[in-house]
């Protein structure tokens, strides 16, 4: 049992989080902040950055649905994932903040990060609610 434990603590010290770069539709807006990523568990269950700690909530593999809505005229829409995708939220002071993790090939991905605040806001003041970065990077999920 140790050796278990041993093994599944040393995988975890082996992987190296990624970093990716901010993206922005339009240069003068952008930060160009960097994002590190680095997945904790099989399957991971924690995602950490240097945004914060974030509990993982689903995991979805490509072509998978991640969601169904069902409308009051017995209509069912469904949502798929067209890549692999990881979500993950946290939540910090007044703000629950979202983080969808997208897979785009086998050594890059894409991550948005949503800051949704918990409260009324006017959310023309809220600034970069949504942020996306891109890169790099060859973490399992």
């Amino acid at each position: 049992m140790a050796t278990l434990a041993f093994t599944a603590i040393g995988s975890t010290a082996l992987s190296s989080p990624c970093v990716l770069q901010e993206t922005c539709a339009y240069v003068e807006d952008c930060e160009g902040a960097e994002l590190t990523l680095d997945l904790l568990g099989t399957p991971p269950e924690l995602v950490q950055s240097n945004f914060g700690d974030f509990s993982v909530g689903q995991i979805a593999r490509a072509d998978e649905i991640t969601s169904k809505i069902r409308l009051s005229n017995g209509q069912e829409w469904t949502a798929t994932a067209k890549n692999d995708l990881l979500t993950a939220s946290r939540t910090q002071d007044d703000e629950h903040i979202q983080m969808f993790v997208t897979k785009t090939s086998d050594t890059e991905m894409a991550v948005t990060l949503l800051t949704l605040p918990m409260r009324y806001v006017d959310y023309a003041q809220t600034g970069k609610a949504r942020r996306a970065f891109s890169g790099k990077c060859g973490l399992e999920f």
